[in-house]
């Protein structure tokens, strides 16, 4: 069997019916593109510390970073509205011909990638109350494996041989090369796509998601965790904000669910923390909002992060009975958190994987207004990162 190069099959979904939910075209419904955001007046910033692996500048000592935050004043075009973010669904399934032609999505008993990307879609908009519309603009089927950054790109038999023996070739996916090899960047610079959601397996070593933020040393502050910025090699010249999420189609959705409240929590650190996450040592709103009382115990706890939740003991806990006072209730209120805490216990999201991160996605401040921290609405760093995303207007029948 020959190495292939990635041939790759895509079909454009009609952006009405591709929308999951209740995603309504912009048109003459109301929609429009958004004015230019205020970043690209900033004067330009170099970046402090040393490049990591992941591509981001890291700094020794955070503390001594200097950092000013750029001023923050309420936009209701930014902060309100119905958004439409336009998404690429990337997926590498290989035909395996020594399985007689079985996609790798079926030889591995995979889920359905582009029925877990309106999934995700239809969890945003409703967490976001609206905010964000993620349609599922284009989906792209790759029979072969994603190109690496030393220009490595395994064949089936080299791929099987290597999972067979959880020995893989050490380099990355180029993020630069999902791109152009798909033709993508250039529906990325001229805006018919906003993000690219990557589908693989085991194996293919994508992250669970990466980002380029333009002049991101002017606009977030510098931070001592090279897993909060992770541009990797997406190139520059995408000349906006591009976010590309990773996910394996070997596991549920709530693990594709799960990488997204990553995204959130890099985008909190660096946008309310300036780049520190220090729930012991901080009490920005960021900070705030992901304590956990397994960090303090017998404290309150607020609402909790990714692999834990506020109720938990460890890591991915989130099965746990155990009852804990939690102020959940008044992140439905931000910025004014007064409130009683009262007892919850993993009932409150089912006991599931799926269900808390979900119910951690649902408690995101999501309101009108803006203070020196920055939008009470918190979806505008999460996924409207430049302020440009398009108007989608009204929602029908409203």
């Amino acid at each position: 069997m020959t190495s292939r190069a990635g041939r790759a099959t895509g079909w454009l979904l009609a952006l009405g019916a591709a929308a999951s939910g209740c995603a309504a075209g912009g048109g003459a419904g109301g929609g429009g593109a958004a004015a230019a955001g205020r970043w690209r007046a900033l004067p330009e910033v170099a970046p402090q510390g040393e490049k990591c692996d992941t591509g981001s500048y890291v700094v020794a000592d955070r503390a001594a970073a200097r950092f000013a935050r750029p001023a923050v004043v309420d936009d209701p075009r930014v902060t309100t509205g119905r958004k439409r973010s336009r998404v690429a669904v990337l997926v590498y399934d290989p035909i395996l011909e020594c399985e007689g032609g079985k996609r790798m999505v079926e030889s591995t008993a995979g889920v359905d990638p582009v029925e877990c990307s309106h999934i995700l879609a239809d969890v945003v908009r409703e967490a976001s109350w609206g905010y964000l519309t993620y349609e599922i603009a284009e989906v792209i089927v790759v029979d072969g494996y994603p190109t690496k950054v030393d220009g490595f790109r395994y064949s089936d038999e080299t791929f099987l041989a290597a999972r067979d023996k959880q020995e893989w070739q050490p380099s990355p996916a180029s993020y630069r090369a999902m791109l152009v090899e798909n033709g993508l960047l250039e529906k990325v610079q001229r805006h018919a796509i906003d993000e690219v959601w990557v589908w693989g397996c085991g194996g293919m070593h994508m992250d669970e998601f990466a980002m380029y933020i333009p002049n991101r040393h002017a606009r977030f502050g510098p931070t001592d965790n090279g897993w909060l910025y992770r541009p990797y090699d997406i190139p520059p010249e995408c000349g906006r904000t591009l976010w590309m999420m990773g996910f394996n189609y070997e596991v549920g959705p709530d693990n594709m669910v799960h990488s997204y409240s990553h995204r959130v929590e890099s985008m909190g650190a660096l946008q309310f923390g300036d780049g520190v996450w220090d729930t012991k040592g901080r009490d920005d709103p960021w900070n705030r909002f992901s304590r956990v009382e397994m960090d303090a115990p017998g404290s309150v706890s607020e609402v909790g992060n990714c692999h834990v939740p506020p109720n938990g003991q460890e890591g991915y806990d989130y099965a746990n009975p155990r009852r804990v006072l939690c102020n959940a209730d008044a992140w439905r209120h931000y910025p004014d958190l007064t409130g009683t805490p009262r007892l919850v216990s993993s009932q409150e999201w089912g006991g599931t994987h799926f269900g808390y991160q979900k119910w951690l996605l649902e408690h995101l401040p999501k309101f009108p207004g803006a203070d020196a921290h920055g939008y009470f609405n918190w979806w505008v760093y999460i996924a409207n990162t430049d302020e440009e995303l398009e108007e989608l207007g009204p929602a029908k029948g409203r």
